[in-house]
């Protein structure tokens, strides 16, 4: 996200925009000049994040809740009138564990967050970003590729992003998934960041 002005006009979703690495893609889309349409459950820094930049609209949501999502979409494409890009960011790590403290249960609401969040947004926007020829970013995470000591089940929910979703994506949307206008997709994996 270089130039000033490079998505003038564009509208762009986000979620987990309230804070650390969301709270970052959303400013760097503002001052690209997107407007952004951003979610997140922590919906006091999610205010904070909106009256400090213009040009962002927040709505609380939750992305295991499918309706949560379907809001998100609606009321941006009913405020704006199109989507041109969404950015899945939303996701949680738990504390270190060895896998024998790990739970099944644990697991399957990590899956929620991290995985099938990110595919139910995706499987939303995507008749709207077709007539957009719009974008998808999956923000995922280094460990998804490397791993990482105590995280079995984090890194499962990162691995199968980069590894399933992305390509599948990529092959069946009928979309211009190209933002930098040299990848089929796109697929950001940062290492580890300190989010209050």
């Amino acid at each position: 996200m270089a130039a000033v002005g490079r998505y003038s006009g564009k509208v762009v979703v986000v979620t987990g925009g309230s804070r650390g690495i969301g709270a970052a893609i959303v400013r760097a889309f503002v001052d690209s000049g997107a407007q952004v349409v951003f979610c997140d459950k922590d919906e006091a820094g999610g205010r904070a994040v909106e009256q400090e930049l213009l040009g962002t609209v927040f709505i609380p949501g939750d992305v295991t809740q499918e309706g949560d999502l379907q809001t998100l979409i609606s009321e941006t494409v009913s405020r704006f009138g199109h989507l041109d890009c969404v950015v899945n960011n939303a996701g949680y790590h738990p504390p270190a564990q060895l896998p024998e403290e790990t739970s099944a249960q644990g697991f399957r609401q990590l899956l929620e967050e991290n995985l099938l969040g990110a595919y139910t947004l995706i499987k939303l926007a995507l008749p709207h970003l077709r007539k957009s020829k719009g974008n998808i970013i999956n923000i995922s995470s280094l460990v998804g590729a490397i791993g990482q000591s105590q995280a079995l089940t984090y890194v499962a929910t990162k691995h199968l992003p980069r590894k399933h979703l992305d390509s599948t994506v990529a092959r069946a949307c009928g979309c211009n998934f190209r933002p930098q206008g040299h990848h089929s997709r796109r697929h950001l994996g940062p290492a580890s960041a300190p989010t209050p």
